[in-house]
Order: C-alpha cells, then sequence, then structure tokens
C-alpha cells in the first residue's frame, strides 16, 4: 500500500509538473513571455474574460511607461499616438471597467512604471452605476499601489495563486491546446500592445446595436442610476494623477446617437448631459484644489458623419465606424487618440466649463437629424430591443 500511494504521489506530481511546463512553455494568456508575445498566437484563444488576470501581470512585465485605459471600448485606441514612445506604451483597457478600478489600474502601471503618459476613456454607462465596485476576475492584491507594494508578501502570494491557475489548471491546459491548434472560433484579434478588436459579425451592424440596446441601456431602466460615488472616484484618480505628475489627457467615448436616444426615451437623457458637466467640474475642480492646470478634456459625440452613421446590417458593416452602437473599430481609435494628443481639434472638442452646453447642443442637433432621417429603421430596431421602447 506504501508503495502504491508512493508511485500515485509520483504520478500525480509529474503529470502536474508536464502540464506546468507544458503551459509555461505555450504561454496562452502572454504572461510569462509577454516581450515576445504576438497577435497570432493571443488571438488563437478567447481573452476577453481573463483581461484582469493577464494585463496587471504583463504591465508588471514589461513596465511601460505610457498607457490607455478604459473599458472595452478604448481598447482600439493604439497605444503609440503622437508623441508617445514606440516601446514602453500599453493599452490597459479591460471590458466593463468601473472607475474603481481603472485607480487601481492607473496606481498598479504607476508602480510599475512609473507613468509619463497616461490618456483615461470615460463611457456614461460605467459611472451612473454604483455597484459594483469591480467585476468579476479583478483581485485587489494582483494590483500594486506603490513600488514597495510589488515586493509585498500579499503580492507575492497572489501571484503563486495566478501562477497555480495559468500553469496547473485543466483550463489553462485546454487554453494552450487551442492556441497550438489555432482550430478556436474566437471572434476577436488581440495584440502584444494590449489593443484588442472583434472580428466577427455575429453582434455586429443592427444586430450589435439591437444587443447593446437591450443590454446595456434597456435593462438599466429600473436600476437606481447615479452619478455621485463614481464622481468620487474620479476626483481621486485626477488628484492621484496630478501628484504624480503624469501628462494625462480625458476623452469621453463617443457612441451612435441612435444609442443616446435610447436613453432619452428611457427619460435619462439630462442624465447623459449631466454627465458630461459633471466630469468637467471635477476636473477643474481638483485642478483649483492642487492649484495646477485642468487635464485637457475632449469630447466626441459632436462629429458629424461618425457618430450619426448609416447603420447597416451585420454583413455590411465591415466599414463602418462602430461595430455596434457603442464599440468603435481601429480607425476612429487612431483618429480620436491623434486628435487627443496632437492639440489640433479635427475631430474631438475639448470640453471646459464654457463649452460643454454649446457640445451638448450640437449633439442634440446630430441625434434629432439621425431620427428624422431613419425615422423607420429606428422605431423597428426600437421595438427588436422591447415592444414596449417607443
Amino acid at each position: 500500500m506504501k508503495r502504491y500511494l508512493l508511485v500515485t504521489a509520483a504520478l500525480t506530481l509529474g503529470i502536474c509538473v508536464l502540464a506546468g511546463l507544458f503551459n509555461y512553455s505555450v504561454d496562452p494568456y502572454g504572461i510569462y513571455h509577454a516581450d515576445s508575445a504576438n497577435a497570432d498566437r493571443l488571438s488563437r484563444i478567447d481573452l476577453f474574460y481573463y483581461l484582469r488576470l493577464t494585463k496587471p501581470w504583463q504591465v508588471t512585465a514589461t513596465k511601460p511607461t505610457a498607457v490607455v485605459v478604459g473599458t472595452s471600448r478604448t481598447a482600439t485606441v493604439d497605444p503609440q499616438g503622437p508623441g508617445w514612445p514606440r516601446e514602453g506604451s500599453y493599452n490597459l483597457s479591460v471590458p466593463g471597467m468601473t472607475p474603481y478600478e481603472m485607480l487601481r489600474f492607473i496606481e498598479h502601471a504607476q508602480a510599475n512604471g512609473p507613468l509619463k503618459k497616461l490618456m483615461i476613456g470615460l463611457d456614461f454607462e460605467a459611472f451612473i452605476q454604483p455597484e459594483p465596485e469591480f467585476r468579476q476576475g479583478f483581485e485587489e492584491w494582483r494590483m500594486a499601489r506603490t513600488a514597495d507594494a510589488l515586493s509585498a508578501p500579499r503580492f507575492f502570494w497572489q501571484r503563486l495563486r495566478d501562477d497555480r491557475d495559468a500553469l496547473f489548471s485543466l483550463a489553462s491546459v485546454g487554453n494552450s491546446l487551442s492556441a497550438l491548434s489555432g482550430t478556436a472560433q474566437v471572434g476577436r484579434r488581440y495584440s502584444p500592445d494590449g489593443t484588442w478588436e472583434t472580428t466577427g459579425n455575429r453582434f455586429a451592424g443592427k444586430a450589435g446595436f439591437i444587443r447593446i440596446g437591450r443590454g446595456t441601456v434597456f435593462d438599466l431602466r429600473n436600476e437606481r442610476l447615479s452619478l455621485d460615488e463614481n464622481m468620487s472616484i474620479l476626483a481621486e484618480i485626477l488628484r492621484f494623477a496630478h501628484r504624480q505628475s503624469i501628462d494625462t489627457r480625458l476623452f469621453i467615448t463617443p457612441e451612435h446617437v441612435f444609442m443616446l436616444d435610447l436613453w432619452w426615451r428611457l427619460g435619462d437623457g439630462e442624465l447623459w448631459n449631466a454627465f458630461h458637466r459633471r466630469v468637467v467640474a471635477v476636473n477643474e475642480a481638483v485642478a483649483r484644489e492642487l492649484g495646477v492646470d485642468a487635464f485637457p478634456l475632449f469630447g466626441f459625440n459632436q462629429a458629424a458623419g461618425v457618430v450619426d452613421e448609416p447603420i447597416r446590417n451585420a454583413r455590411e458593416s465591415k466599414g463602418s465606424t462602430f461595430s455596434d452602437g457603442t464599440h468603435f473599430r481601429s480607425p476612429l481609435g487612431q483618429r480620436i487618440m491623434s486628435s487627443v494628443w496632437d492639440d489640433s481639434g479635427s475631430l474631438g472638442v475639448r470640453l471646459d466649463a464654457d463649452a460643454v452646453d454649446g457640445y451638448l447642443q450640437q449633439v442634440d442637433v446630430l441625434r434629432q437629424g439621425f431620427l428624422a432621417a431613419n425615422r423607420e429603421l429606428a422605431a423597428t430596431m426600437r421595438r427588436s430591443i422591447s415592444p414596449d421602447l417607443h
């Protein structure tokens, strides 16, 4: 019996070691060989639900000095914009990033950096929901607040836990096999610089607008929507960036005017306007508090021909600016990056207390113009989102 137990233990240990070596060698998550990762390998599994694991460790490995941060809407913003370093730039966006997560990701990047440049994408939908503070997959002790925290026992312990899951789990073995075979239908393409983009058309075009309209807007109609809690976190983010002397610029992520109209029809259109005014007010209040200039803040929802583009069927939507109602493709991400950092104002509008109301009026003109020109289509899509939505 004793010999049987020893043999069984040795075989089990051997299998675990082989699995760990296999997963380490393949590295489907791109956390052990981040410097040599390539888009083809990273895109062989869908990293979408692993990004709160992979991105903090990729930051620890590569120590970027310039980062873009935001939700999945910011994921197509190329981090190598005007004046940004070709090496050391990274897109740190993750799906559904909450304001609290944004603060912690920025602190973590600074602890590993330090950061010289920071670009923050702000989503209306992320700021109106006080709950949750963070989403599934986020771990506090994976994120360092200071450089000293990188050597703290709890940070080391979290790394061991993540190594266990990444190297010795059956899920990781399956992902490694998928990464080697390249047979999985992923539907997204991931790049070593942290950007990613949807490549499939299952939820593109009209179907994508309806899906996002139902899940992101209509399903929130009975929720308690408030800006107060998350605006306090935004102020904390801005104070941190000012105190660390990080060259920071912010933009409010654009979305198609059809999506904005849904908020108006549900009675929350003025909350969308209030969000812009509050962001401007917080940005300027923090600057006054610290005796510095406010960070440049830009809006892009006044861009005619962009946010009011035609809504096409999925098969015809490859060339559209938006893959659905809120996620924009990489060409617009590149234009936003250039507009924010080269100060040309060629696409967006710089928002401050004097400019924000005029900007919101421009947006409303585009919204109403689109609805007037596409009355039947808009009505059909609203009925598809909900028969109760008129």
